[in-house]
């Protein structure tokens, strides 16, 4: 908790001091003699030379680029700081399946809502959170879960990259009143010894990126003008782990179970491609409704422990995922409002042993701005001594 903390102060001022330097940017806006390449740059002196590294990648990161997308569907904001403030929720959950039986225990998080910051680049979304809990639900009921839960979104105008690192620990069962065995007068069984890991990546291509923009509901950096969709192509790779002491499957939910299913510790690798669609709506010039369904299909390894240091080995061929996104807002091109889900699904395909389900993803609701940092640009490049005013 500390270091998040720090992490955040840290970050709180980077911002700030950005606001700073840009409220006292007093620097004249023309531009009289660009750099037009990296070898342009000054490299003579020693002085010269230890800088042209630094300065060839900032003129690489805010030199014009070629328009390579039709302007009358998105408009990008490229030369613009969009900051955000989200409420929101992430969730990793699983299921624990009995093959013989067919029966499941599911592992619920007891959910939290959290007050963060997003900043958005012209290629990256990441979410910091303050810390700030908003309301969640009630711990006497549903157990104290403790979470990191990092999320990475890599919007470029072809390739979508989603990066997942969550660690999730104390879950209660969220279907302990469909087994009789279970008689208790609180509504689920709590365990706090069971923790999951999970860890995923997961790209697209967006087949009509000259028209369809993957930004304006997820980045926030572009802005759909009119209605367009796109197919979507992409491959995947996720872990998951899950354990508990001395098993996932304890009394009163033991005899319901094979024993094959007591399981200690266990995890499964998923890897395969993506074929979906994704249609962005717009209606009244600036409101918009999002949509996307993927489907992937691939390979999934399972292997496991049971409390009996027996252990089992699985591969199958022809394991299933699915991601489904979905959002809704208002963009005037200098704010913005809306909503915005992420869920994602693997799904069981063996009928040898157990095995889990697992799903994990994000609800939120924001407001955002976006800051014109044009003279900032300006201000930077000639500190740089990329431009001359």
């Amino acid at each position: 908790m500390k270091i998040r903390f720090f992490f955040n102060i840290i970050f709180l001022g980077i911002i700030g001091s950005f606001f700073k330097s840009n409220a006292q940017d007093t620097l004249p806006t023309s531009v009289h003699k660009p750099i037009t390449s990296i070898w342009a740059i000054p490299h003579k002196t020693l002085w010269e030379k230890w800088m042209w590294p630094h300065r060839s990648v900032v003129f690489e990161i805010t030199r014009k680029r070629p328009v390579n997308y039709d302007t009358s569907y998105i408009q990008f904001y490229n030369k613009q700081l969009v900051v955000t403030l989200p409420i929101s929720t992430r969730f990793l959950k699983f299921s624990l399946i009995d093959a013989k039986s067919g029966k499941k225990l599911v592992f619920a998080p007891n959910m939290q809502y959290d007050l963060g910051i997003s900043v958005s680049s012209r290629w990256a979304t990441f979410i910091v959170n303050t810390g700030i809990k908003l309301f969640g639900d009630n711990i006497n009921t549903r157990g104290k879960t403790k979470y990191n839960d990092y999320q990475l979104n890599l919007y470029g105008r072809k390739i979508t990259t989603d990066i997942f690192v969550q660690h999730y620990s104390g879950f209660y069962i969220k279907n302990s009143q469909s087994f009789p065995a279970y008689i208790s007068n609180k509504p689920y069984a709590i365990r706090s010894d069971v923790n999951a890991l999970n860890i995923e990546v997961s790209s697209y291509y967006v087949v009509n990126n000259k028209k369809f923009s993957y930004r304006n509901t997820f980045g926030f950096t572009e802005q759909q003008k009119k209605s367009a969709g796109s197919i979507l192509l992409g491959v995947y790779y996720s872990y998951f782990s899950a354990g508990g002491n001395p098993s996932l499957v304890t009394v009163p939910f033991r005899n319901s179970f094979d024993p094959s299913s007591y399981i200690s510790t266990g995890h499964t690798q998923n890897i395969g491609l993506n074929l979906g669609y994704i249609y962005t709506l717009v209606f009244f010039k600036k409101c918009y409704a999002t949509a996307s369904l993927v489907q992937g299909v691939g390979g999934e390894q399972i292997a496991y422990k049971r409390d009996d240091n027996s252990t089992y080995r699985q591969l199958v061929v022809g394991a299933g995922k699915l991601n489904v996104r979905a959002g809704v807002g208002y963009d005037n091109g200098i704010y913005f409002i809306g909503a915005m889900s992420i869920f994602d699904y693997y799904l069981f395909n063996g009928n040898v042993n157990s095995t889990f389900n697992y799903s994990f993803g994000k609800f939120m609701v924001y407001v955002g701005y976006r800051f014109h940092t044009l003279k900032a640009e300006h201000k930077l490049l000639h500190r740089l001594k990329l431009i001359d005013y």
